[in-house]
């Protein structure tokens, strides 16, 4: 009976180790309860400090969109209000002895009202020619190679006919 003993005994005892080993492993900190409550403590703490750098950068962002919206009414009003003011100083004046005087009138209306008396098509190399204001006077008696001569009288501006087409393109200059 003693060697079932012992060896109950051996067994016991190794039971007891594996559990104070598993015991050892979850066992947490006597101060660990302390360090918790610490730890929310701090982060209540620093709360409104965050609510705080939130307030700041809401208002900080509400300027901003408040300065872009009044930037974008007064592009608006630039764009609707004083552009078409200047437009409406354009003027197409004929004057009984056959002459009309364009006054900031686009080139393209200039050409396609002359190609049109003198059946002529009109072509652009360059688009932005198109938008170019001009005041000049046309004698639609003349023929249509001396309006080609004013017209090219302008710098960055050269005007050809060829093939009942009048064609624009920019001038090109060398020095």
């Amino acid at each position: 009976m003693k060697a079932n003993n012992q060896h109950e005994d051996k067994a016991l005892r190794h039971v007891l180790a594996e559990q104070g080993k598993q015991s050892a492993k979850v066992r947490l900190p006597e101060d660990f309860a302390d360090r918790v409550m610490q730890r929310i403590q701090e982060e209540q703490e620093m709360a409104p400090q965050r609510t705080v750098r939130m307030v700041s950068f809401r208002k900080v962002a509400a300027v901003i969109a408040l300065a872009l919206c009044v930037s974008g009414i007064m592009y608006a009003a630039w764009e609707y209000v004083v552009t078409p003011a200047r437009e409406r100083d354009v003027e197409v004046a004929e004057e009984p002895d056959s002459v009309v005087t364009f006054k900031n009138v686009r080139l393209d209306e200039i050409v396609q009202r002359v190609g049109k008396k003198y059946n002529y098509g009109v072509k652009f190399s360059d688009e932005i020619l198109r938008e170019w204001r001009f005041q000049i006077s046309w004698d639609s008696t003349k023929s249509l190679s001396e309006f080609v001569q004013l017209l090219n009288e302008f710098d960055g501006l050269s005007v050809t006919e060829q093939d009942d087409t009048i064609l624009i393109r920019p001038q090109l200059t060398i020095k």
